[in-house]
């Protein structure tokens, strides 16, 4: 009698510690799973709220000064709107001065330009003064020294038009090398803007005003423009039963508020050994989970990054 009793003791107090040091991080699976006689129809997970596309980190591609910020915060913007722009005072006066230069030989050019219509002209007329000097001179009514001068004349007249011809090539040559450069100057104060990469909005700016920032650095938060998604995480104990298509419920944390529906749409391929949703790595868990991505049948309003609970109907699969 005392043997069995003692044995029953051993028992009560392996289940009393058993029950006692249940794993916090398979409450949302406790839900799921009640028991082995019973169907499970629905599978629990924390999330939130994100953009399809993910927020972009924007960094400038050179160090400088913060002068002007050309977009607020949440204000949408188009792909390659200039959000905001670095101190670049040296960068413009390089632009100028190329600018300065390529007008210069434009305008030496346009001088060329009119001394070859000069030259061909007064070419021409030489040609002709040659021709009939030629021709009195086989007559006899010239003699052959106003035939030479003539002859002297064209030839001078030739060699200026040639003088007029190289010298635009030249020029030209000049222009296409500074508008080379011009390209490189612009190139180099277009580095002093922060642009946008997509359409979308700035969410945030981490840089004021007058503050210097470096290469590669970040200086806003920048949400591609998109719909808002559902991003939840699922215990590893049903991670096989969801399925792409299947019916989700999306609640606030606090369960109670139903924001919205909508279907999975993408389930990772692997597990998470922690929690992507813990503000700290103190938050990490003991089981793993699986990501799943929900799309909303209706747009809600929401800001990104707000904290969710999701339900997704194992058993309801969308058309």
């Amino acid at each position: 009698m005392t043997k069995s009793l003692s044995i029953i003791s051993i028992l009560f107090l392996l289940y009393s510690c058993s029950d006692g040091t249940e794993n916090k991080s398979t409450k949302n699976a406790a839900e799921t799973i009640v028991t082995s006689n019973k169907t499970i129809t629905s599978a629990f997970g924390n999330g939130r709220i994100e953009s399809e596309f993910k927020v972009i980190k924007l960094a400038s591609s050179s160090t400088g000064i913060l002068t002007k910020v050309l977009k607020n915060e949440n204000e949408s913007v188009k792909k390659g709107d200039v959000l905001a722009e670095l101190e670049k005072s040296a960068e413009d006066g390089e632009v100028q001065k190329v600018l300065a230069q390529i007008k210069k030989f434009r305008t030496q050019n346009e001088i060329n330009s009119v001394e070859i219509r000069e030259g061909e002209q007064r070419l021409f007329n030489s040609s002709r003064e040659l021709q009939r000097s030629k021709a009195l001179v086989d007559l006899g009514a010239e003699t052959k020294q106003d035939y030479d001068d003539a002859s002297l004349n064209y030839e001078l007249e030739q060699s200026k038009l040639d003088k007029a011809s190289t010298n635009r090539i030249i020029t030209n040559s000049e222009i296409e090398a500074l508008y080379a450069e011009l390209k490189i100057a612009k190139a180099l104060r277009n580095r002093k803007n922060i642009t946008a990469p997509t359409d979308g909005k700035v969410l945030e700016w981490q840089i004021s005003h007058g503050e210097g920032t470096q290469i590669s650095t970040t200086v806003a938060q920048f949400a591609p423009e998109g719909k808002l998604i559902a991003v939840c995480e699922i215990d590893e104990l049903l991670a096989d039963k969801l399925q792409i298509g299947q019916k989700a419920i999306i609640r606030a944390q606090d369960r109670k508020n139903t924001i919205g529906e909508g279907q999975v749409y993408f389930l990772s391929d692997f597990l998470n050994s922690k929690s992507i949703f813990g503000d700290s790595s103190s938050e990490a868990i003991d089981r793993r989970v699986r990501t799943v991505k929900i799309s909303f049948d209706k747009q809600p309003n929401l800001l990104i990054n707000s904290r969710i609970q999701c339900e997704i109907i194992l058993n309801s699969i969308n058309p």
